[in-house]
């Protein structure tokens, strides 16, 4: 799984972060590895070319996944988005390719899909899902990384693992540039999982609006008439009643190394490497920030339910933290979230709760299921455990019984109805 690279901003808070100490004399002329990030370039006519949907194509990378109406929808890390019939999930069917450059995240709301286009935000008219039609765009909506006049917006970095002897203490250290070109050390290496995780919630949709279910990790949600997004420090606010000319009615700034936003109810909850931010979206075009959690420097995938909050942290990411964990906390005073309990886990990412069934992917160790009613006792009530596949990102639909799983190879489907043996209905394949 690959990880959409904002690394310019990513990089910025690494040096923050990052104490850079001197070398002896005698230790400068080593053989040393480092990944080598090149500046990557899209032209605006290339960008902003014709939309064209297409037939199916296999899945060769799944990034995060997306819930609306019985259709599965996919994405392709930096591709686009697969649209897949889920309505039989022992028997899903792909009925479409939306080829999107620098797709990562998505959301829909009455058949609208919305999608990043590295700096620009597209709509999809998914009405007929199997004939999926452009609907717009607004360009310049995210921000860019720098713009080269002839070779036009920097929106990545592509790496290569390289190995030379390093001659000075000068030309060194653990990030260092030469021209454009980033050097990083591999053992300092920005090396993640796609940017996906989940277990979603549908937020309250009045008057007939229909919206979709997201995951945990998502960058991407939408209440009833507003699409909320976040990059590394800002939380951007779009007004729907135009489904197809949004307009940007607010950016708020909110710190730095944001992640993640989880709606519930009228919250929003903003994960990031510091800690799990909570607004109050009342007024939906002037987020209200209500509360902080600080915890210590990790990826922080959360999700709420009732008056818990549930995050997960993790180590060996961009984040450059150490600790593999869940913490549970109290929300019942929203303005002053507390913790309950921490449990030790096996680098975790995505997670979802419904009802008193707590869903959370632990990597290469599959996922695991748990009762979660016990806020003190969780990690002694594990219902089930899938370990013969990977686990990064799960979307659990509790009126289906139905969990879907991002995995290394595939996209499996379960039923859980009973927690404490899940049936497996289906795989979608990830051919690399």
């Amino acid at each position: 799984m690959m990880l959409r690279k904002h690394f310019l901003t990513g990089l910025l808070g690494l040096l923050l972060t990052t104490v850079l100490t001197s070398c002896l004399k005698d230790s400068c002329e080593t053989s040393t590895t480092y990944i080598r990030y090149d500046p990557q370039y899209i032209n605006g006519k290339e960008l902003r070319k014709d939309i064209l949907p297409e037939a199916p194509r296999p899945i060769k990378d799944a990034g995060k996944i997306y819930v609306y109406e019985g259709y599965l929808i996919i994405n392709e890390p930096e591709e686009g988005l697969h649209i897949v019939d889920n309505r039989n999930p022992k028997a899903p069917v792909p009925v479409a390719f939306v080829p999107i450059p620098g797709n990562v995240d998505m959301a829909v709301r009455n058949n609208i899909l919305y999608a990043d286009s590295w700096v620009d935000l597209v709509m999809i008219n998914i009405e007929d899902p199997g004939n999926p039609k452009f609907a717009g765009r607004v360009k310049d909506a995210f921000p860019n990384y720098g713009i080269d006049p002839e070779k036009g917006y920097l929106v990545t970095y592509k790496e290569t693992e390289t190995t030379e002897s390093v001659p000075s203490c000068d030309q060194g250290g653990i990030i260092f540039f030469r021209g454009q070109e980033m050097w990083l050390q591999a053992d300092a290496a920005i090396r993640t999982f796609s940017n996906s995780s989940s277990s979603g919630s549908k937020v309250g949709a009045p008057g007939g609006t229909t919206v979709g279910i997201g995951g945990s990790t998502a960058r991407f949600t939408i209440t009833e008439n507003h699409l909320y997004t976040v990059d590394r420090s800002n939380l951007r606010v779009f007004n729907l009643l135009n489904a197809t000319e949004p307009k940007m009615a607010s950016n708020v700034s909110i710190g730095w190394d944001i992640e993640t936003i989880f709606p519930y109810d009228d919250k929003l909850f903003i994960g990031g490497m510091a800690g799990m931010q909570i607004f109050d979206a009342t007024d939906p075009e002037a987020p209200k920030f209500l509360a902080n959690f600080q915890h210590a420097r990790a990826c922080d995938p959360v999700v709420a339910q009732g008056n818990r909050a549930y995050v997960t942290l993790r180590e060996g990411t961009v984040c450059q933290g150490f600790n593999n964990q869940l913490d549970v906390l109290d929300i019942t005073e929203i303005t002053q979230p507390k913790l309950i309990k921490t449990y030790p886990l096996h680098k975790p990412i995505g997670l979802s709760i419904t009802g008193d069934v707590l869903m959370i992917c632990e990597s290469d160790q599959g996922l695991k299921v748990f009762d979660a009613k016990d806020d003190l006792t969780i990690d002694k009530n594990q219902l089930s455990h899938l370990d013969d596949f990977d686990a990064y990102d799960v979307i659990a639909l509790e009126k289906e019984g139905l969990a879907i799983i991002t995995g290394k190879n595939g996209i499996y489907q379960y039923d859980y109805s009973n927690p404490k043996k899940l049936v497996r209905l289906s795989v979608l394949n990830v051919s690399k």
